[in-house]
């Protein structure tokens, strides 16, 4: 399906079609801070980033972070339940272990955790309040450390100067509401905001009732070249789960939970505290120091089929985290462009108690790193990195410390007229997890070694008026990786793997009224050692397309249209790839957009075609035996969304 649609819609990029590698603003300028830590336009980075500006976040009338991302160039987003609660997204091909190595961001603040599995709930995040959301492909391990292997999503909220108000409800499928509330106050040099949102639904299949409260507010005071603030959060987010079912049972009901999992449930309480400051010393030197603490409780129950689960297991989280950086621009012209120079220190206090006993986890991380950015000529520039950082971590007496990792990174850059050539090379690493070092073979000591690896990728990136192109080739070799085998229900390293892959993107202008992106990713991901050598590395397309655009019919009303296919996939934990795989699928999304004065009203439908299909799946193990299955997690069929906003 994939292959044809290709060779069908790429002989219309040669000529000025479509991909959405950046949605242009009035002026045709994003400035991006993502790349290198300090604010610069998107045209001057070494690398390749997407932008997905507010204006493109308000038209998709999306529900969630992850509907918005799902299909983006590089970006693989799967959804165990279609809600968003329990997505994943995927930057580079890491399939079940893609929330430990692809980094997510909120104003720059990490949401991935560090000490266990748990995928960071975008979900959680309103999109109302967002600005902006860079994608930044590749790893990033100078700047980001720990777990920015495959890229980085950096979701930066609105910031406004003066007074503002806003409100949002939506109704859709599956009996679902949310209702949102938003505002803020200016006092002089002082200001306070606050947002509250309650979100309600049934869910697509039985036994998948969610609700979500969240409640935020974030001072701010500006004076003397300094800038602080305080910030408060609190989540409380309620789900059932339905669990996976087999081929049989997938025929028989898409939306049925089985029996045995009747008592399945996640409550979690998140309570987030925030403080920091910026001081811009003069117009070419500034400092920020950033402090945050994060305390999650969990109380679930999973089952294990056949066996109905009745424990109530617990998970408590307690973070905090400081992050210090010293930015450097110069105003002469000269060989230095800038340069940054920063610590970063998490602490994680963490506990799981479940039927299988106490999985307790004291975990330390520090990292001190330098990235700088050079002219190597009128129209060349370089940019050089380095990042020392260091792992403490004890679980039960046993201690899996770390104590010393460097790592480096190389980009070069060359403009010639509109056309923007760039290569780079970047170090990466992840820590494993306190499940990760402590699930191990039967019979194996605990502790898993630290994945380390090499990203390397050239690209090339032409702009002609309201056209713009972009592709990039790309290369991830890593040693040690960590996975999951889920036929021993146990976690390993993998002795090598290698991921090559190319992304190709364009989009234009076609009129006032009408554009269009179009964006090809595929991805070569394989064990290149071991007893698994030559085997595809679970849950990672070979083949991503998305084909949209958007009709502005009116000064007040537009129209969109998405086309996203996935190619089949090998099955989560099936790394001897012996199961049939994940099935490709396609879907088609649609939305329209009215706006009026400070009213606007949205409606978008998602699986327009109404497809049965399956985002993501596993190989499940049944004992005695052992006989593998595969299990899947089906999506939603057609489903629809109505959202009206006011501004004040």
């Amino acid at each position: 399906m994939i292959k044809t649609l290709s060779k069908v819609f790429f002989p219309i990029l040669l000529v000025g079609s479509s991909a959405s590698f950046a949605n242009d603003d009035d002026d045709g300028l994003y400035i991006v801070i993502t790349p290198s830590g300090i604010e610069q336009p998107r045209e001057a980075t070494n690398t390749s980033i997407t932008v997905i500006d507010q204006k493109t976040i308000e038209a998709s009338n999306a529900a969630s972070v992850s509907e918005l991302l799902r299909g983006q160039a590089g970006l693989h987003v799967s959804d165990i339940f279609g809600d968003g609660s329990q997505a994943t997204v995927d930057l580079r091909g890491f399939g079940p272990a893609a929330s430990r190595n692809t980094l997510v961001l909120l104003d720059g603040r990490r949401l991935n955790n560090s000490a266990d599995s748990a995928s960071p709930d975008l979900s959680l995040i309103d999109l109302d309040d967002i600005a902006q959301i860079e994608i930044l492909q590749g790893s990033g391990g100078v700047l980001y450390g720990n777990q920015a292997v495959g890229g980085v999503i950096n979701i930066i909220r609105k910031e406004t100067l003066e007074d503002s108000a806003s409100a949002s409800v939506q109704v859709g499928s599956f009996n679902s509401t949310q209702l949102s509330v938003s505002g803020k106050k200016v006092l002089g040099r002082n200001s306070i905001s606050a947002s509250v949102s309650d979100r309600k639904s049934d869910g697509f299949r039985d036994h998948n009732e969610s609700e979500n409260r969240r409640v935020s507010v974030r001072a701010e005071r500006i004076q003397n070249g300094y800038t602080t603030y305080v910030e408060l959060e609190s989540v409380d987010d309620k789900i059932q789960t339905p669990g996976a079912l087999l081929l049989a049972e997938l025929n028989a009901s898409r939306t049925q939970s089985l029996s045995f999992y009747a008592n399945d449930f996640f409550d979690t309480k998140t309570k987030m505290l925030r403080l920091g400051m910026e001081k811009n010393i003069d117009d070419t030197r500034s400092f920020v120091i950033d402090f945050s603490a994060r305390d999650t409780d969990r109380e679930f129950i999973q089952s294990f089929r056949p066996t109905v689960g009745t424990f109530l297991s617990t998970q408590d989280r307690e973070t905090r985290s400081l992050s210090t950086s010293y930015r450097v621009v110069p105003l002469e012209a000269g060989n230095l462009i800038n340069y940054v120079v920063g610590f970063d220190y998490e602490d994680t206090d963490y506990e799981l108690v479940s039927s299988l006993g106490p999985q307790p986890m004291l975990q330390t991380i520090q990292g001190l790193f330098v990235s700088s950015l050079w002219s190597a000529g009128e129209h060349s520039q370089i940019d050089t990195g380095l990042r020392y950082s260091e792992q403490l971590a004890e679980s039960a007496g046993v201690n899996f410390d770390d104590p010393s990792i460097v790592v480096v990174n190389l980009g070069f850059s060359h403009q010639i007229d509109q056309l923007k050539l760039f290569a780079r090379a970047d170090q990466n690493f992840r820590y494993a997890t306190v499940g990760e070092h402590t699930n191990v073979p039967w019979g194996s000591t605990p502790g898993l070694k630290t994945q380390k690896g090499l990203s390397i990728e050239i690209g090339a990136e032409h702009n002609r008026g309201s056209s713009h192109y972009r592709g990039t080739l790309y290369q991830i070799d890593l040693d040690d990786e960590i996975a999951f085998d889920s036929s021993g229900f146990s976690n390993l390293n993998l002795d090598e793997t290698k991921r090559k892959g190319i992304i190709l993107e364009a989009s234009n202008q076609w009129s006032e009224q009408f554009d269009s992106r179009i964006s090809l990713t595929r991805l070569d991901a394989e064990i290149s050692a071991g007893s698994f050598k030559g085997k595809n590395l679970p849950l990672v397309p070979e083949q991503i397309l998305r084909v949209d655009g958007s009709y502005q019919y009116s000064s007040t009303t537009q129209i969109g249209v998405e086309y996203i296919a996935v190619s089949d996939q090998t099955l989560g934990g099936d790394f001897a790839n012996q199961l049939e795989k994940l099935s490709s699928y396609d879907v088609v999304n649609s939305h329209i957009s009215y706006q009026q004065k400070n009213w606007s009203l949205g409606f978008r439908v998602n699986n327009l075609l109404d497809k049965k299909y399956s985002e993501t799946g596993n190989q499940f193990t049944e004992y005695p035996g052992p006989v593998n299955h595969a299990s899947f997690f089906p999506s939603p069929r057609r489903n629809f969304w109505l959202n009206l906003k006011t501004k004040f």
